[in-house]
């Protein structure tokens, strides 16, 4: 692939496989990849790339074939506009494709000579393609110039901000930042693009450059932006370790939406699961000082990363091919990681623990926490059980039994949920004595704490048992 025209004498497949005379293949694959052979004529090729942009069901057993067909014809088919259809193909496939496309004609230039002279025509390739009228060849430019660098890349790149191409742009910023472009205000439009495209690429490239003006412009954003704003924002400053981005994001706990918020609490036990620049200890001391302990607020957000299901989670459940399809596709964008989710069940339990009962309902944290007994991640399930009993035991003890209280302040039966649990034959054996050591403790706690406030107590399971005692 390159600036030059393409004899359309040229003959053979571009790595399609064979194909009949009709346009038909010979080895059974889709017809499209076998029209894309050069004995076809331009526009033939053309229609067939395009067509392959959007294959039907039928072809997805030939996903790989169809995905190299297009990847060699965009590098080597002789007609311009067959080359550009056939990168617009790839790109619906995956934008990765051309990440790749664009690697291997850097390479190509590597192959040409000394790697300095190679790396200049390559980041001079992409120069001029930045120039071409078809968006594809602006997309790999973009893409190439962002990999190869050079002194001339980034305000080459900055230049690219106002392609009409939203693709273009997005590549274009995210790459700016990546070859060491460092000038904020030229991004700061972009931030507030219309595009979800452009605007997430914004906010890559502001997290990449790392800067005291970068995370303070993402912190406006973080505030005062759209909703789809704020989401991006706080879905990716969990890659900074900074104390400000770390600020920003406990600010965005308490953000009005709860797709934001759940965001939030992502990035919070990922940053805290680095444990580098910001301490966990830190982190849990800022959160508790902030006293976020609404049912609906911080509390409910960490919650629900950590009930969160990781990659590991989805192949464990997919019995058959069809669940295994469905991990994949779920999958493709993985969201949280064992270490994130454990932090953030971390978190929750200790602002569980620290949070007022009667300030609100808290019946479905601590069911939670019975649940989370039986987690599929045994150290989540640990979790659960070492802050359970402390946690059901401060509020129970809180009752005086002399008044005859029946109702848990919890809003909740713990002991008959955790009697249940263990007596469950259908949970995992270790969820069952988790349950159990749970149990144990709870009572030797209740019971304690009872005889610290001199109050008379005895605990009982029925009560003939309290009668039979008091007896004695």
């Amino acid at each position: 692939m390159d600036d030059g025209p393409r004899s359309e004498g040229a003959t053979g497949s571009a790595g399609s496989g064979g194909a009949g005379r009709s346009g038909r293949p010979t080895d059974g694959g889709p017809p499209a990849v076998a029209r894309l052979d050069r004995r076809f004529d331009a526009s033939t090729r053309r229609e067939a790339a395009e067509a392959l942009g959007n294959p039907s069901s039928s072809m997805s057993a030939a996903a790989e074939r169809i995905v190299e067909g297009l990847f060699e014809t965009a590098l080597g088919d002789p007609d311009e506009a067959v080359r550009a259809a056939a990168i617009e193909s790839l790109y619906f496939h995956g934008d990765d494709h051309v990440d790749r496309l664009a690697r291997r004609i850097a390479e190509r230039r590597a192959a040409e000579g000394d790697s300095r002279a190679a790396g200049r025509g390559a980041a001079e390739t992409f120069d001029r393609w930045l120039e071409r009228d078809r968006a594809a060849y602006r997309m790999v430019a973009a893409t190439g110039l962002a990999a190869v660098g050079g002194s001339d890349a980034a305000p080459r790149l900055r230049e690219a901000f106002d392609d009409d191409d939203a693709r273009v742009r997005a590549r274009a910023v995210r790459g700016y930042a990546r070859v060491g472009g460092e000038a904020v205000e030229a991004i700061r439009p972009l931030v507030n693009a219309p595009n979800n495209l452009v605007r997430g690429a914004a906010v890559d490239a502001l997290v990449a450059m790392d800067t005291d003006d970068a995370v303070e412009l993402l912190a406006l954003a973080a505030r005062r932006g759209n909703e789809r704003l704020r989401l991006a924002v706080v879905d990716r400053l969990g890659a900074l370790d900074r104390r400000d981005a770390t600020g920003v994001l406990i600010g965005s706990l308490r953000d009005p939406a709860e797709a934001v918020r759940r965001a939030a609490a992502r990035s919070v036990a990922a940053v805290v699961a680095e444990a580098d620049a910001v301490p966990a200890g830190d982190v849990r001391d800022r959160l508790l000082g902030e006293r976020p302990f609404e049912s609906d607020g911080p509390l409910a957000a960490f919650r629900a990363v950590a009930a969160e299901r990781t990659a590991a989670d989805r192949a464990a459940e997919s019995g058959d091919a069809a669940g295994s399809r469905e991990g994949v596709t779920s999958g493709s964008r993985e969201r949280v990681d064992a270490e994130t989710k454990r932090y953030a069940a971390w978190l929750y339990c200790e602002l569980l623990e620290a949070a007022d009962p009667t300030a609100a309902d808290r019946s479905a944290a601590v069911g939670w926490l019975i649940d989370a007994l039986d987690h599929r991640d045994w150290l989540v399930a640990d979790l659960a059980a070492a802050y359970l009993p402390r946690i059901v035991s401060a509020d129970a003890t809180e009752e005086d039994p002399s008044e005859g209280a029946t109702e848990s302040p919890l809003g909740v039966d713990v002991e008959r949920n955790l009697r249940a649990l263990a007596s469950d034959e259908a949970a995992a054996e270790a969820a069952r004595e988790r349950a159990r050591a749970v149990l144990r403790r709870f009572k030797r706690a209740v019971v304690e704490a009872a005889a610290d406030r001199h109050v008379e107590y005895v605990y009982v399971r029925w009560p003939a048992d309290y009668t039979e005692s008091y007896n004695e």
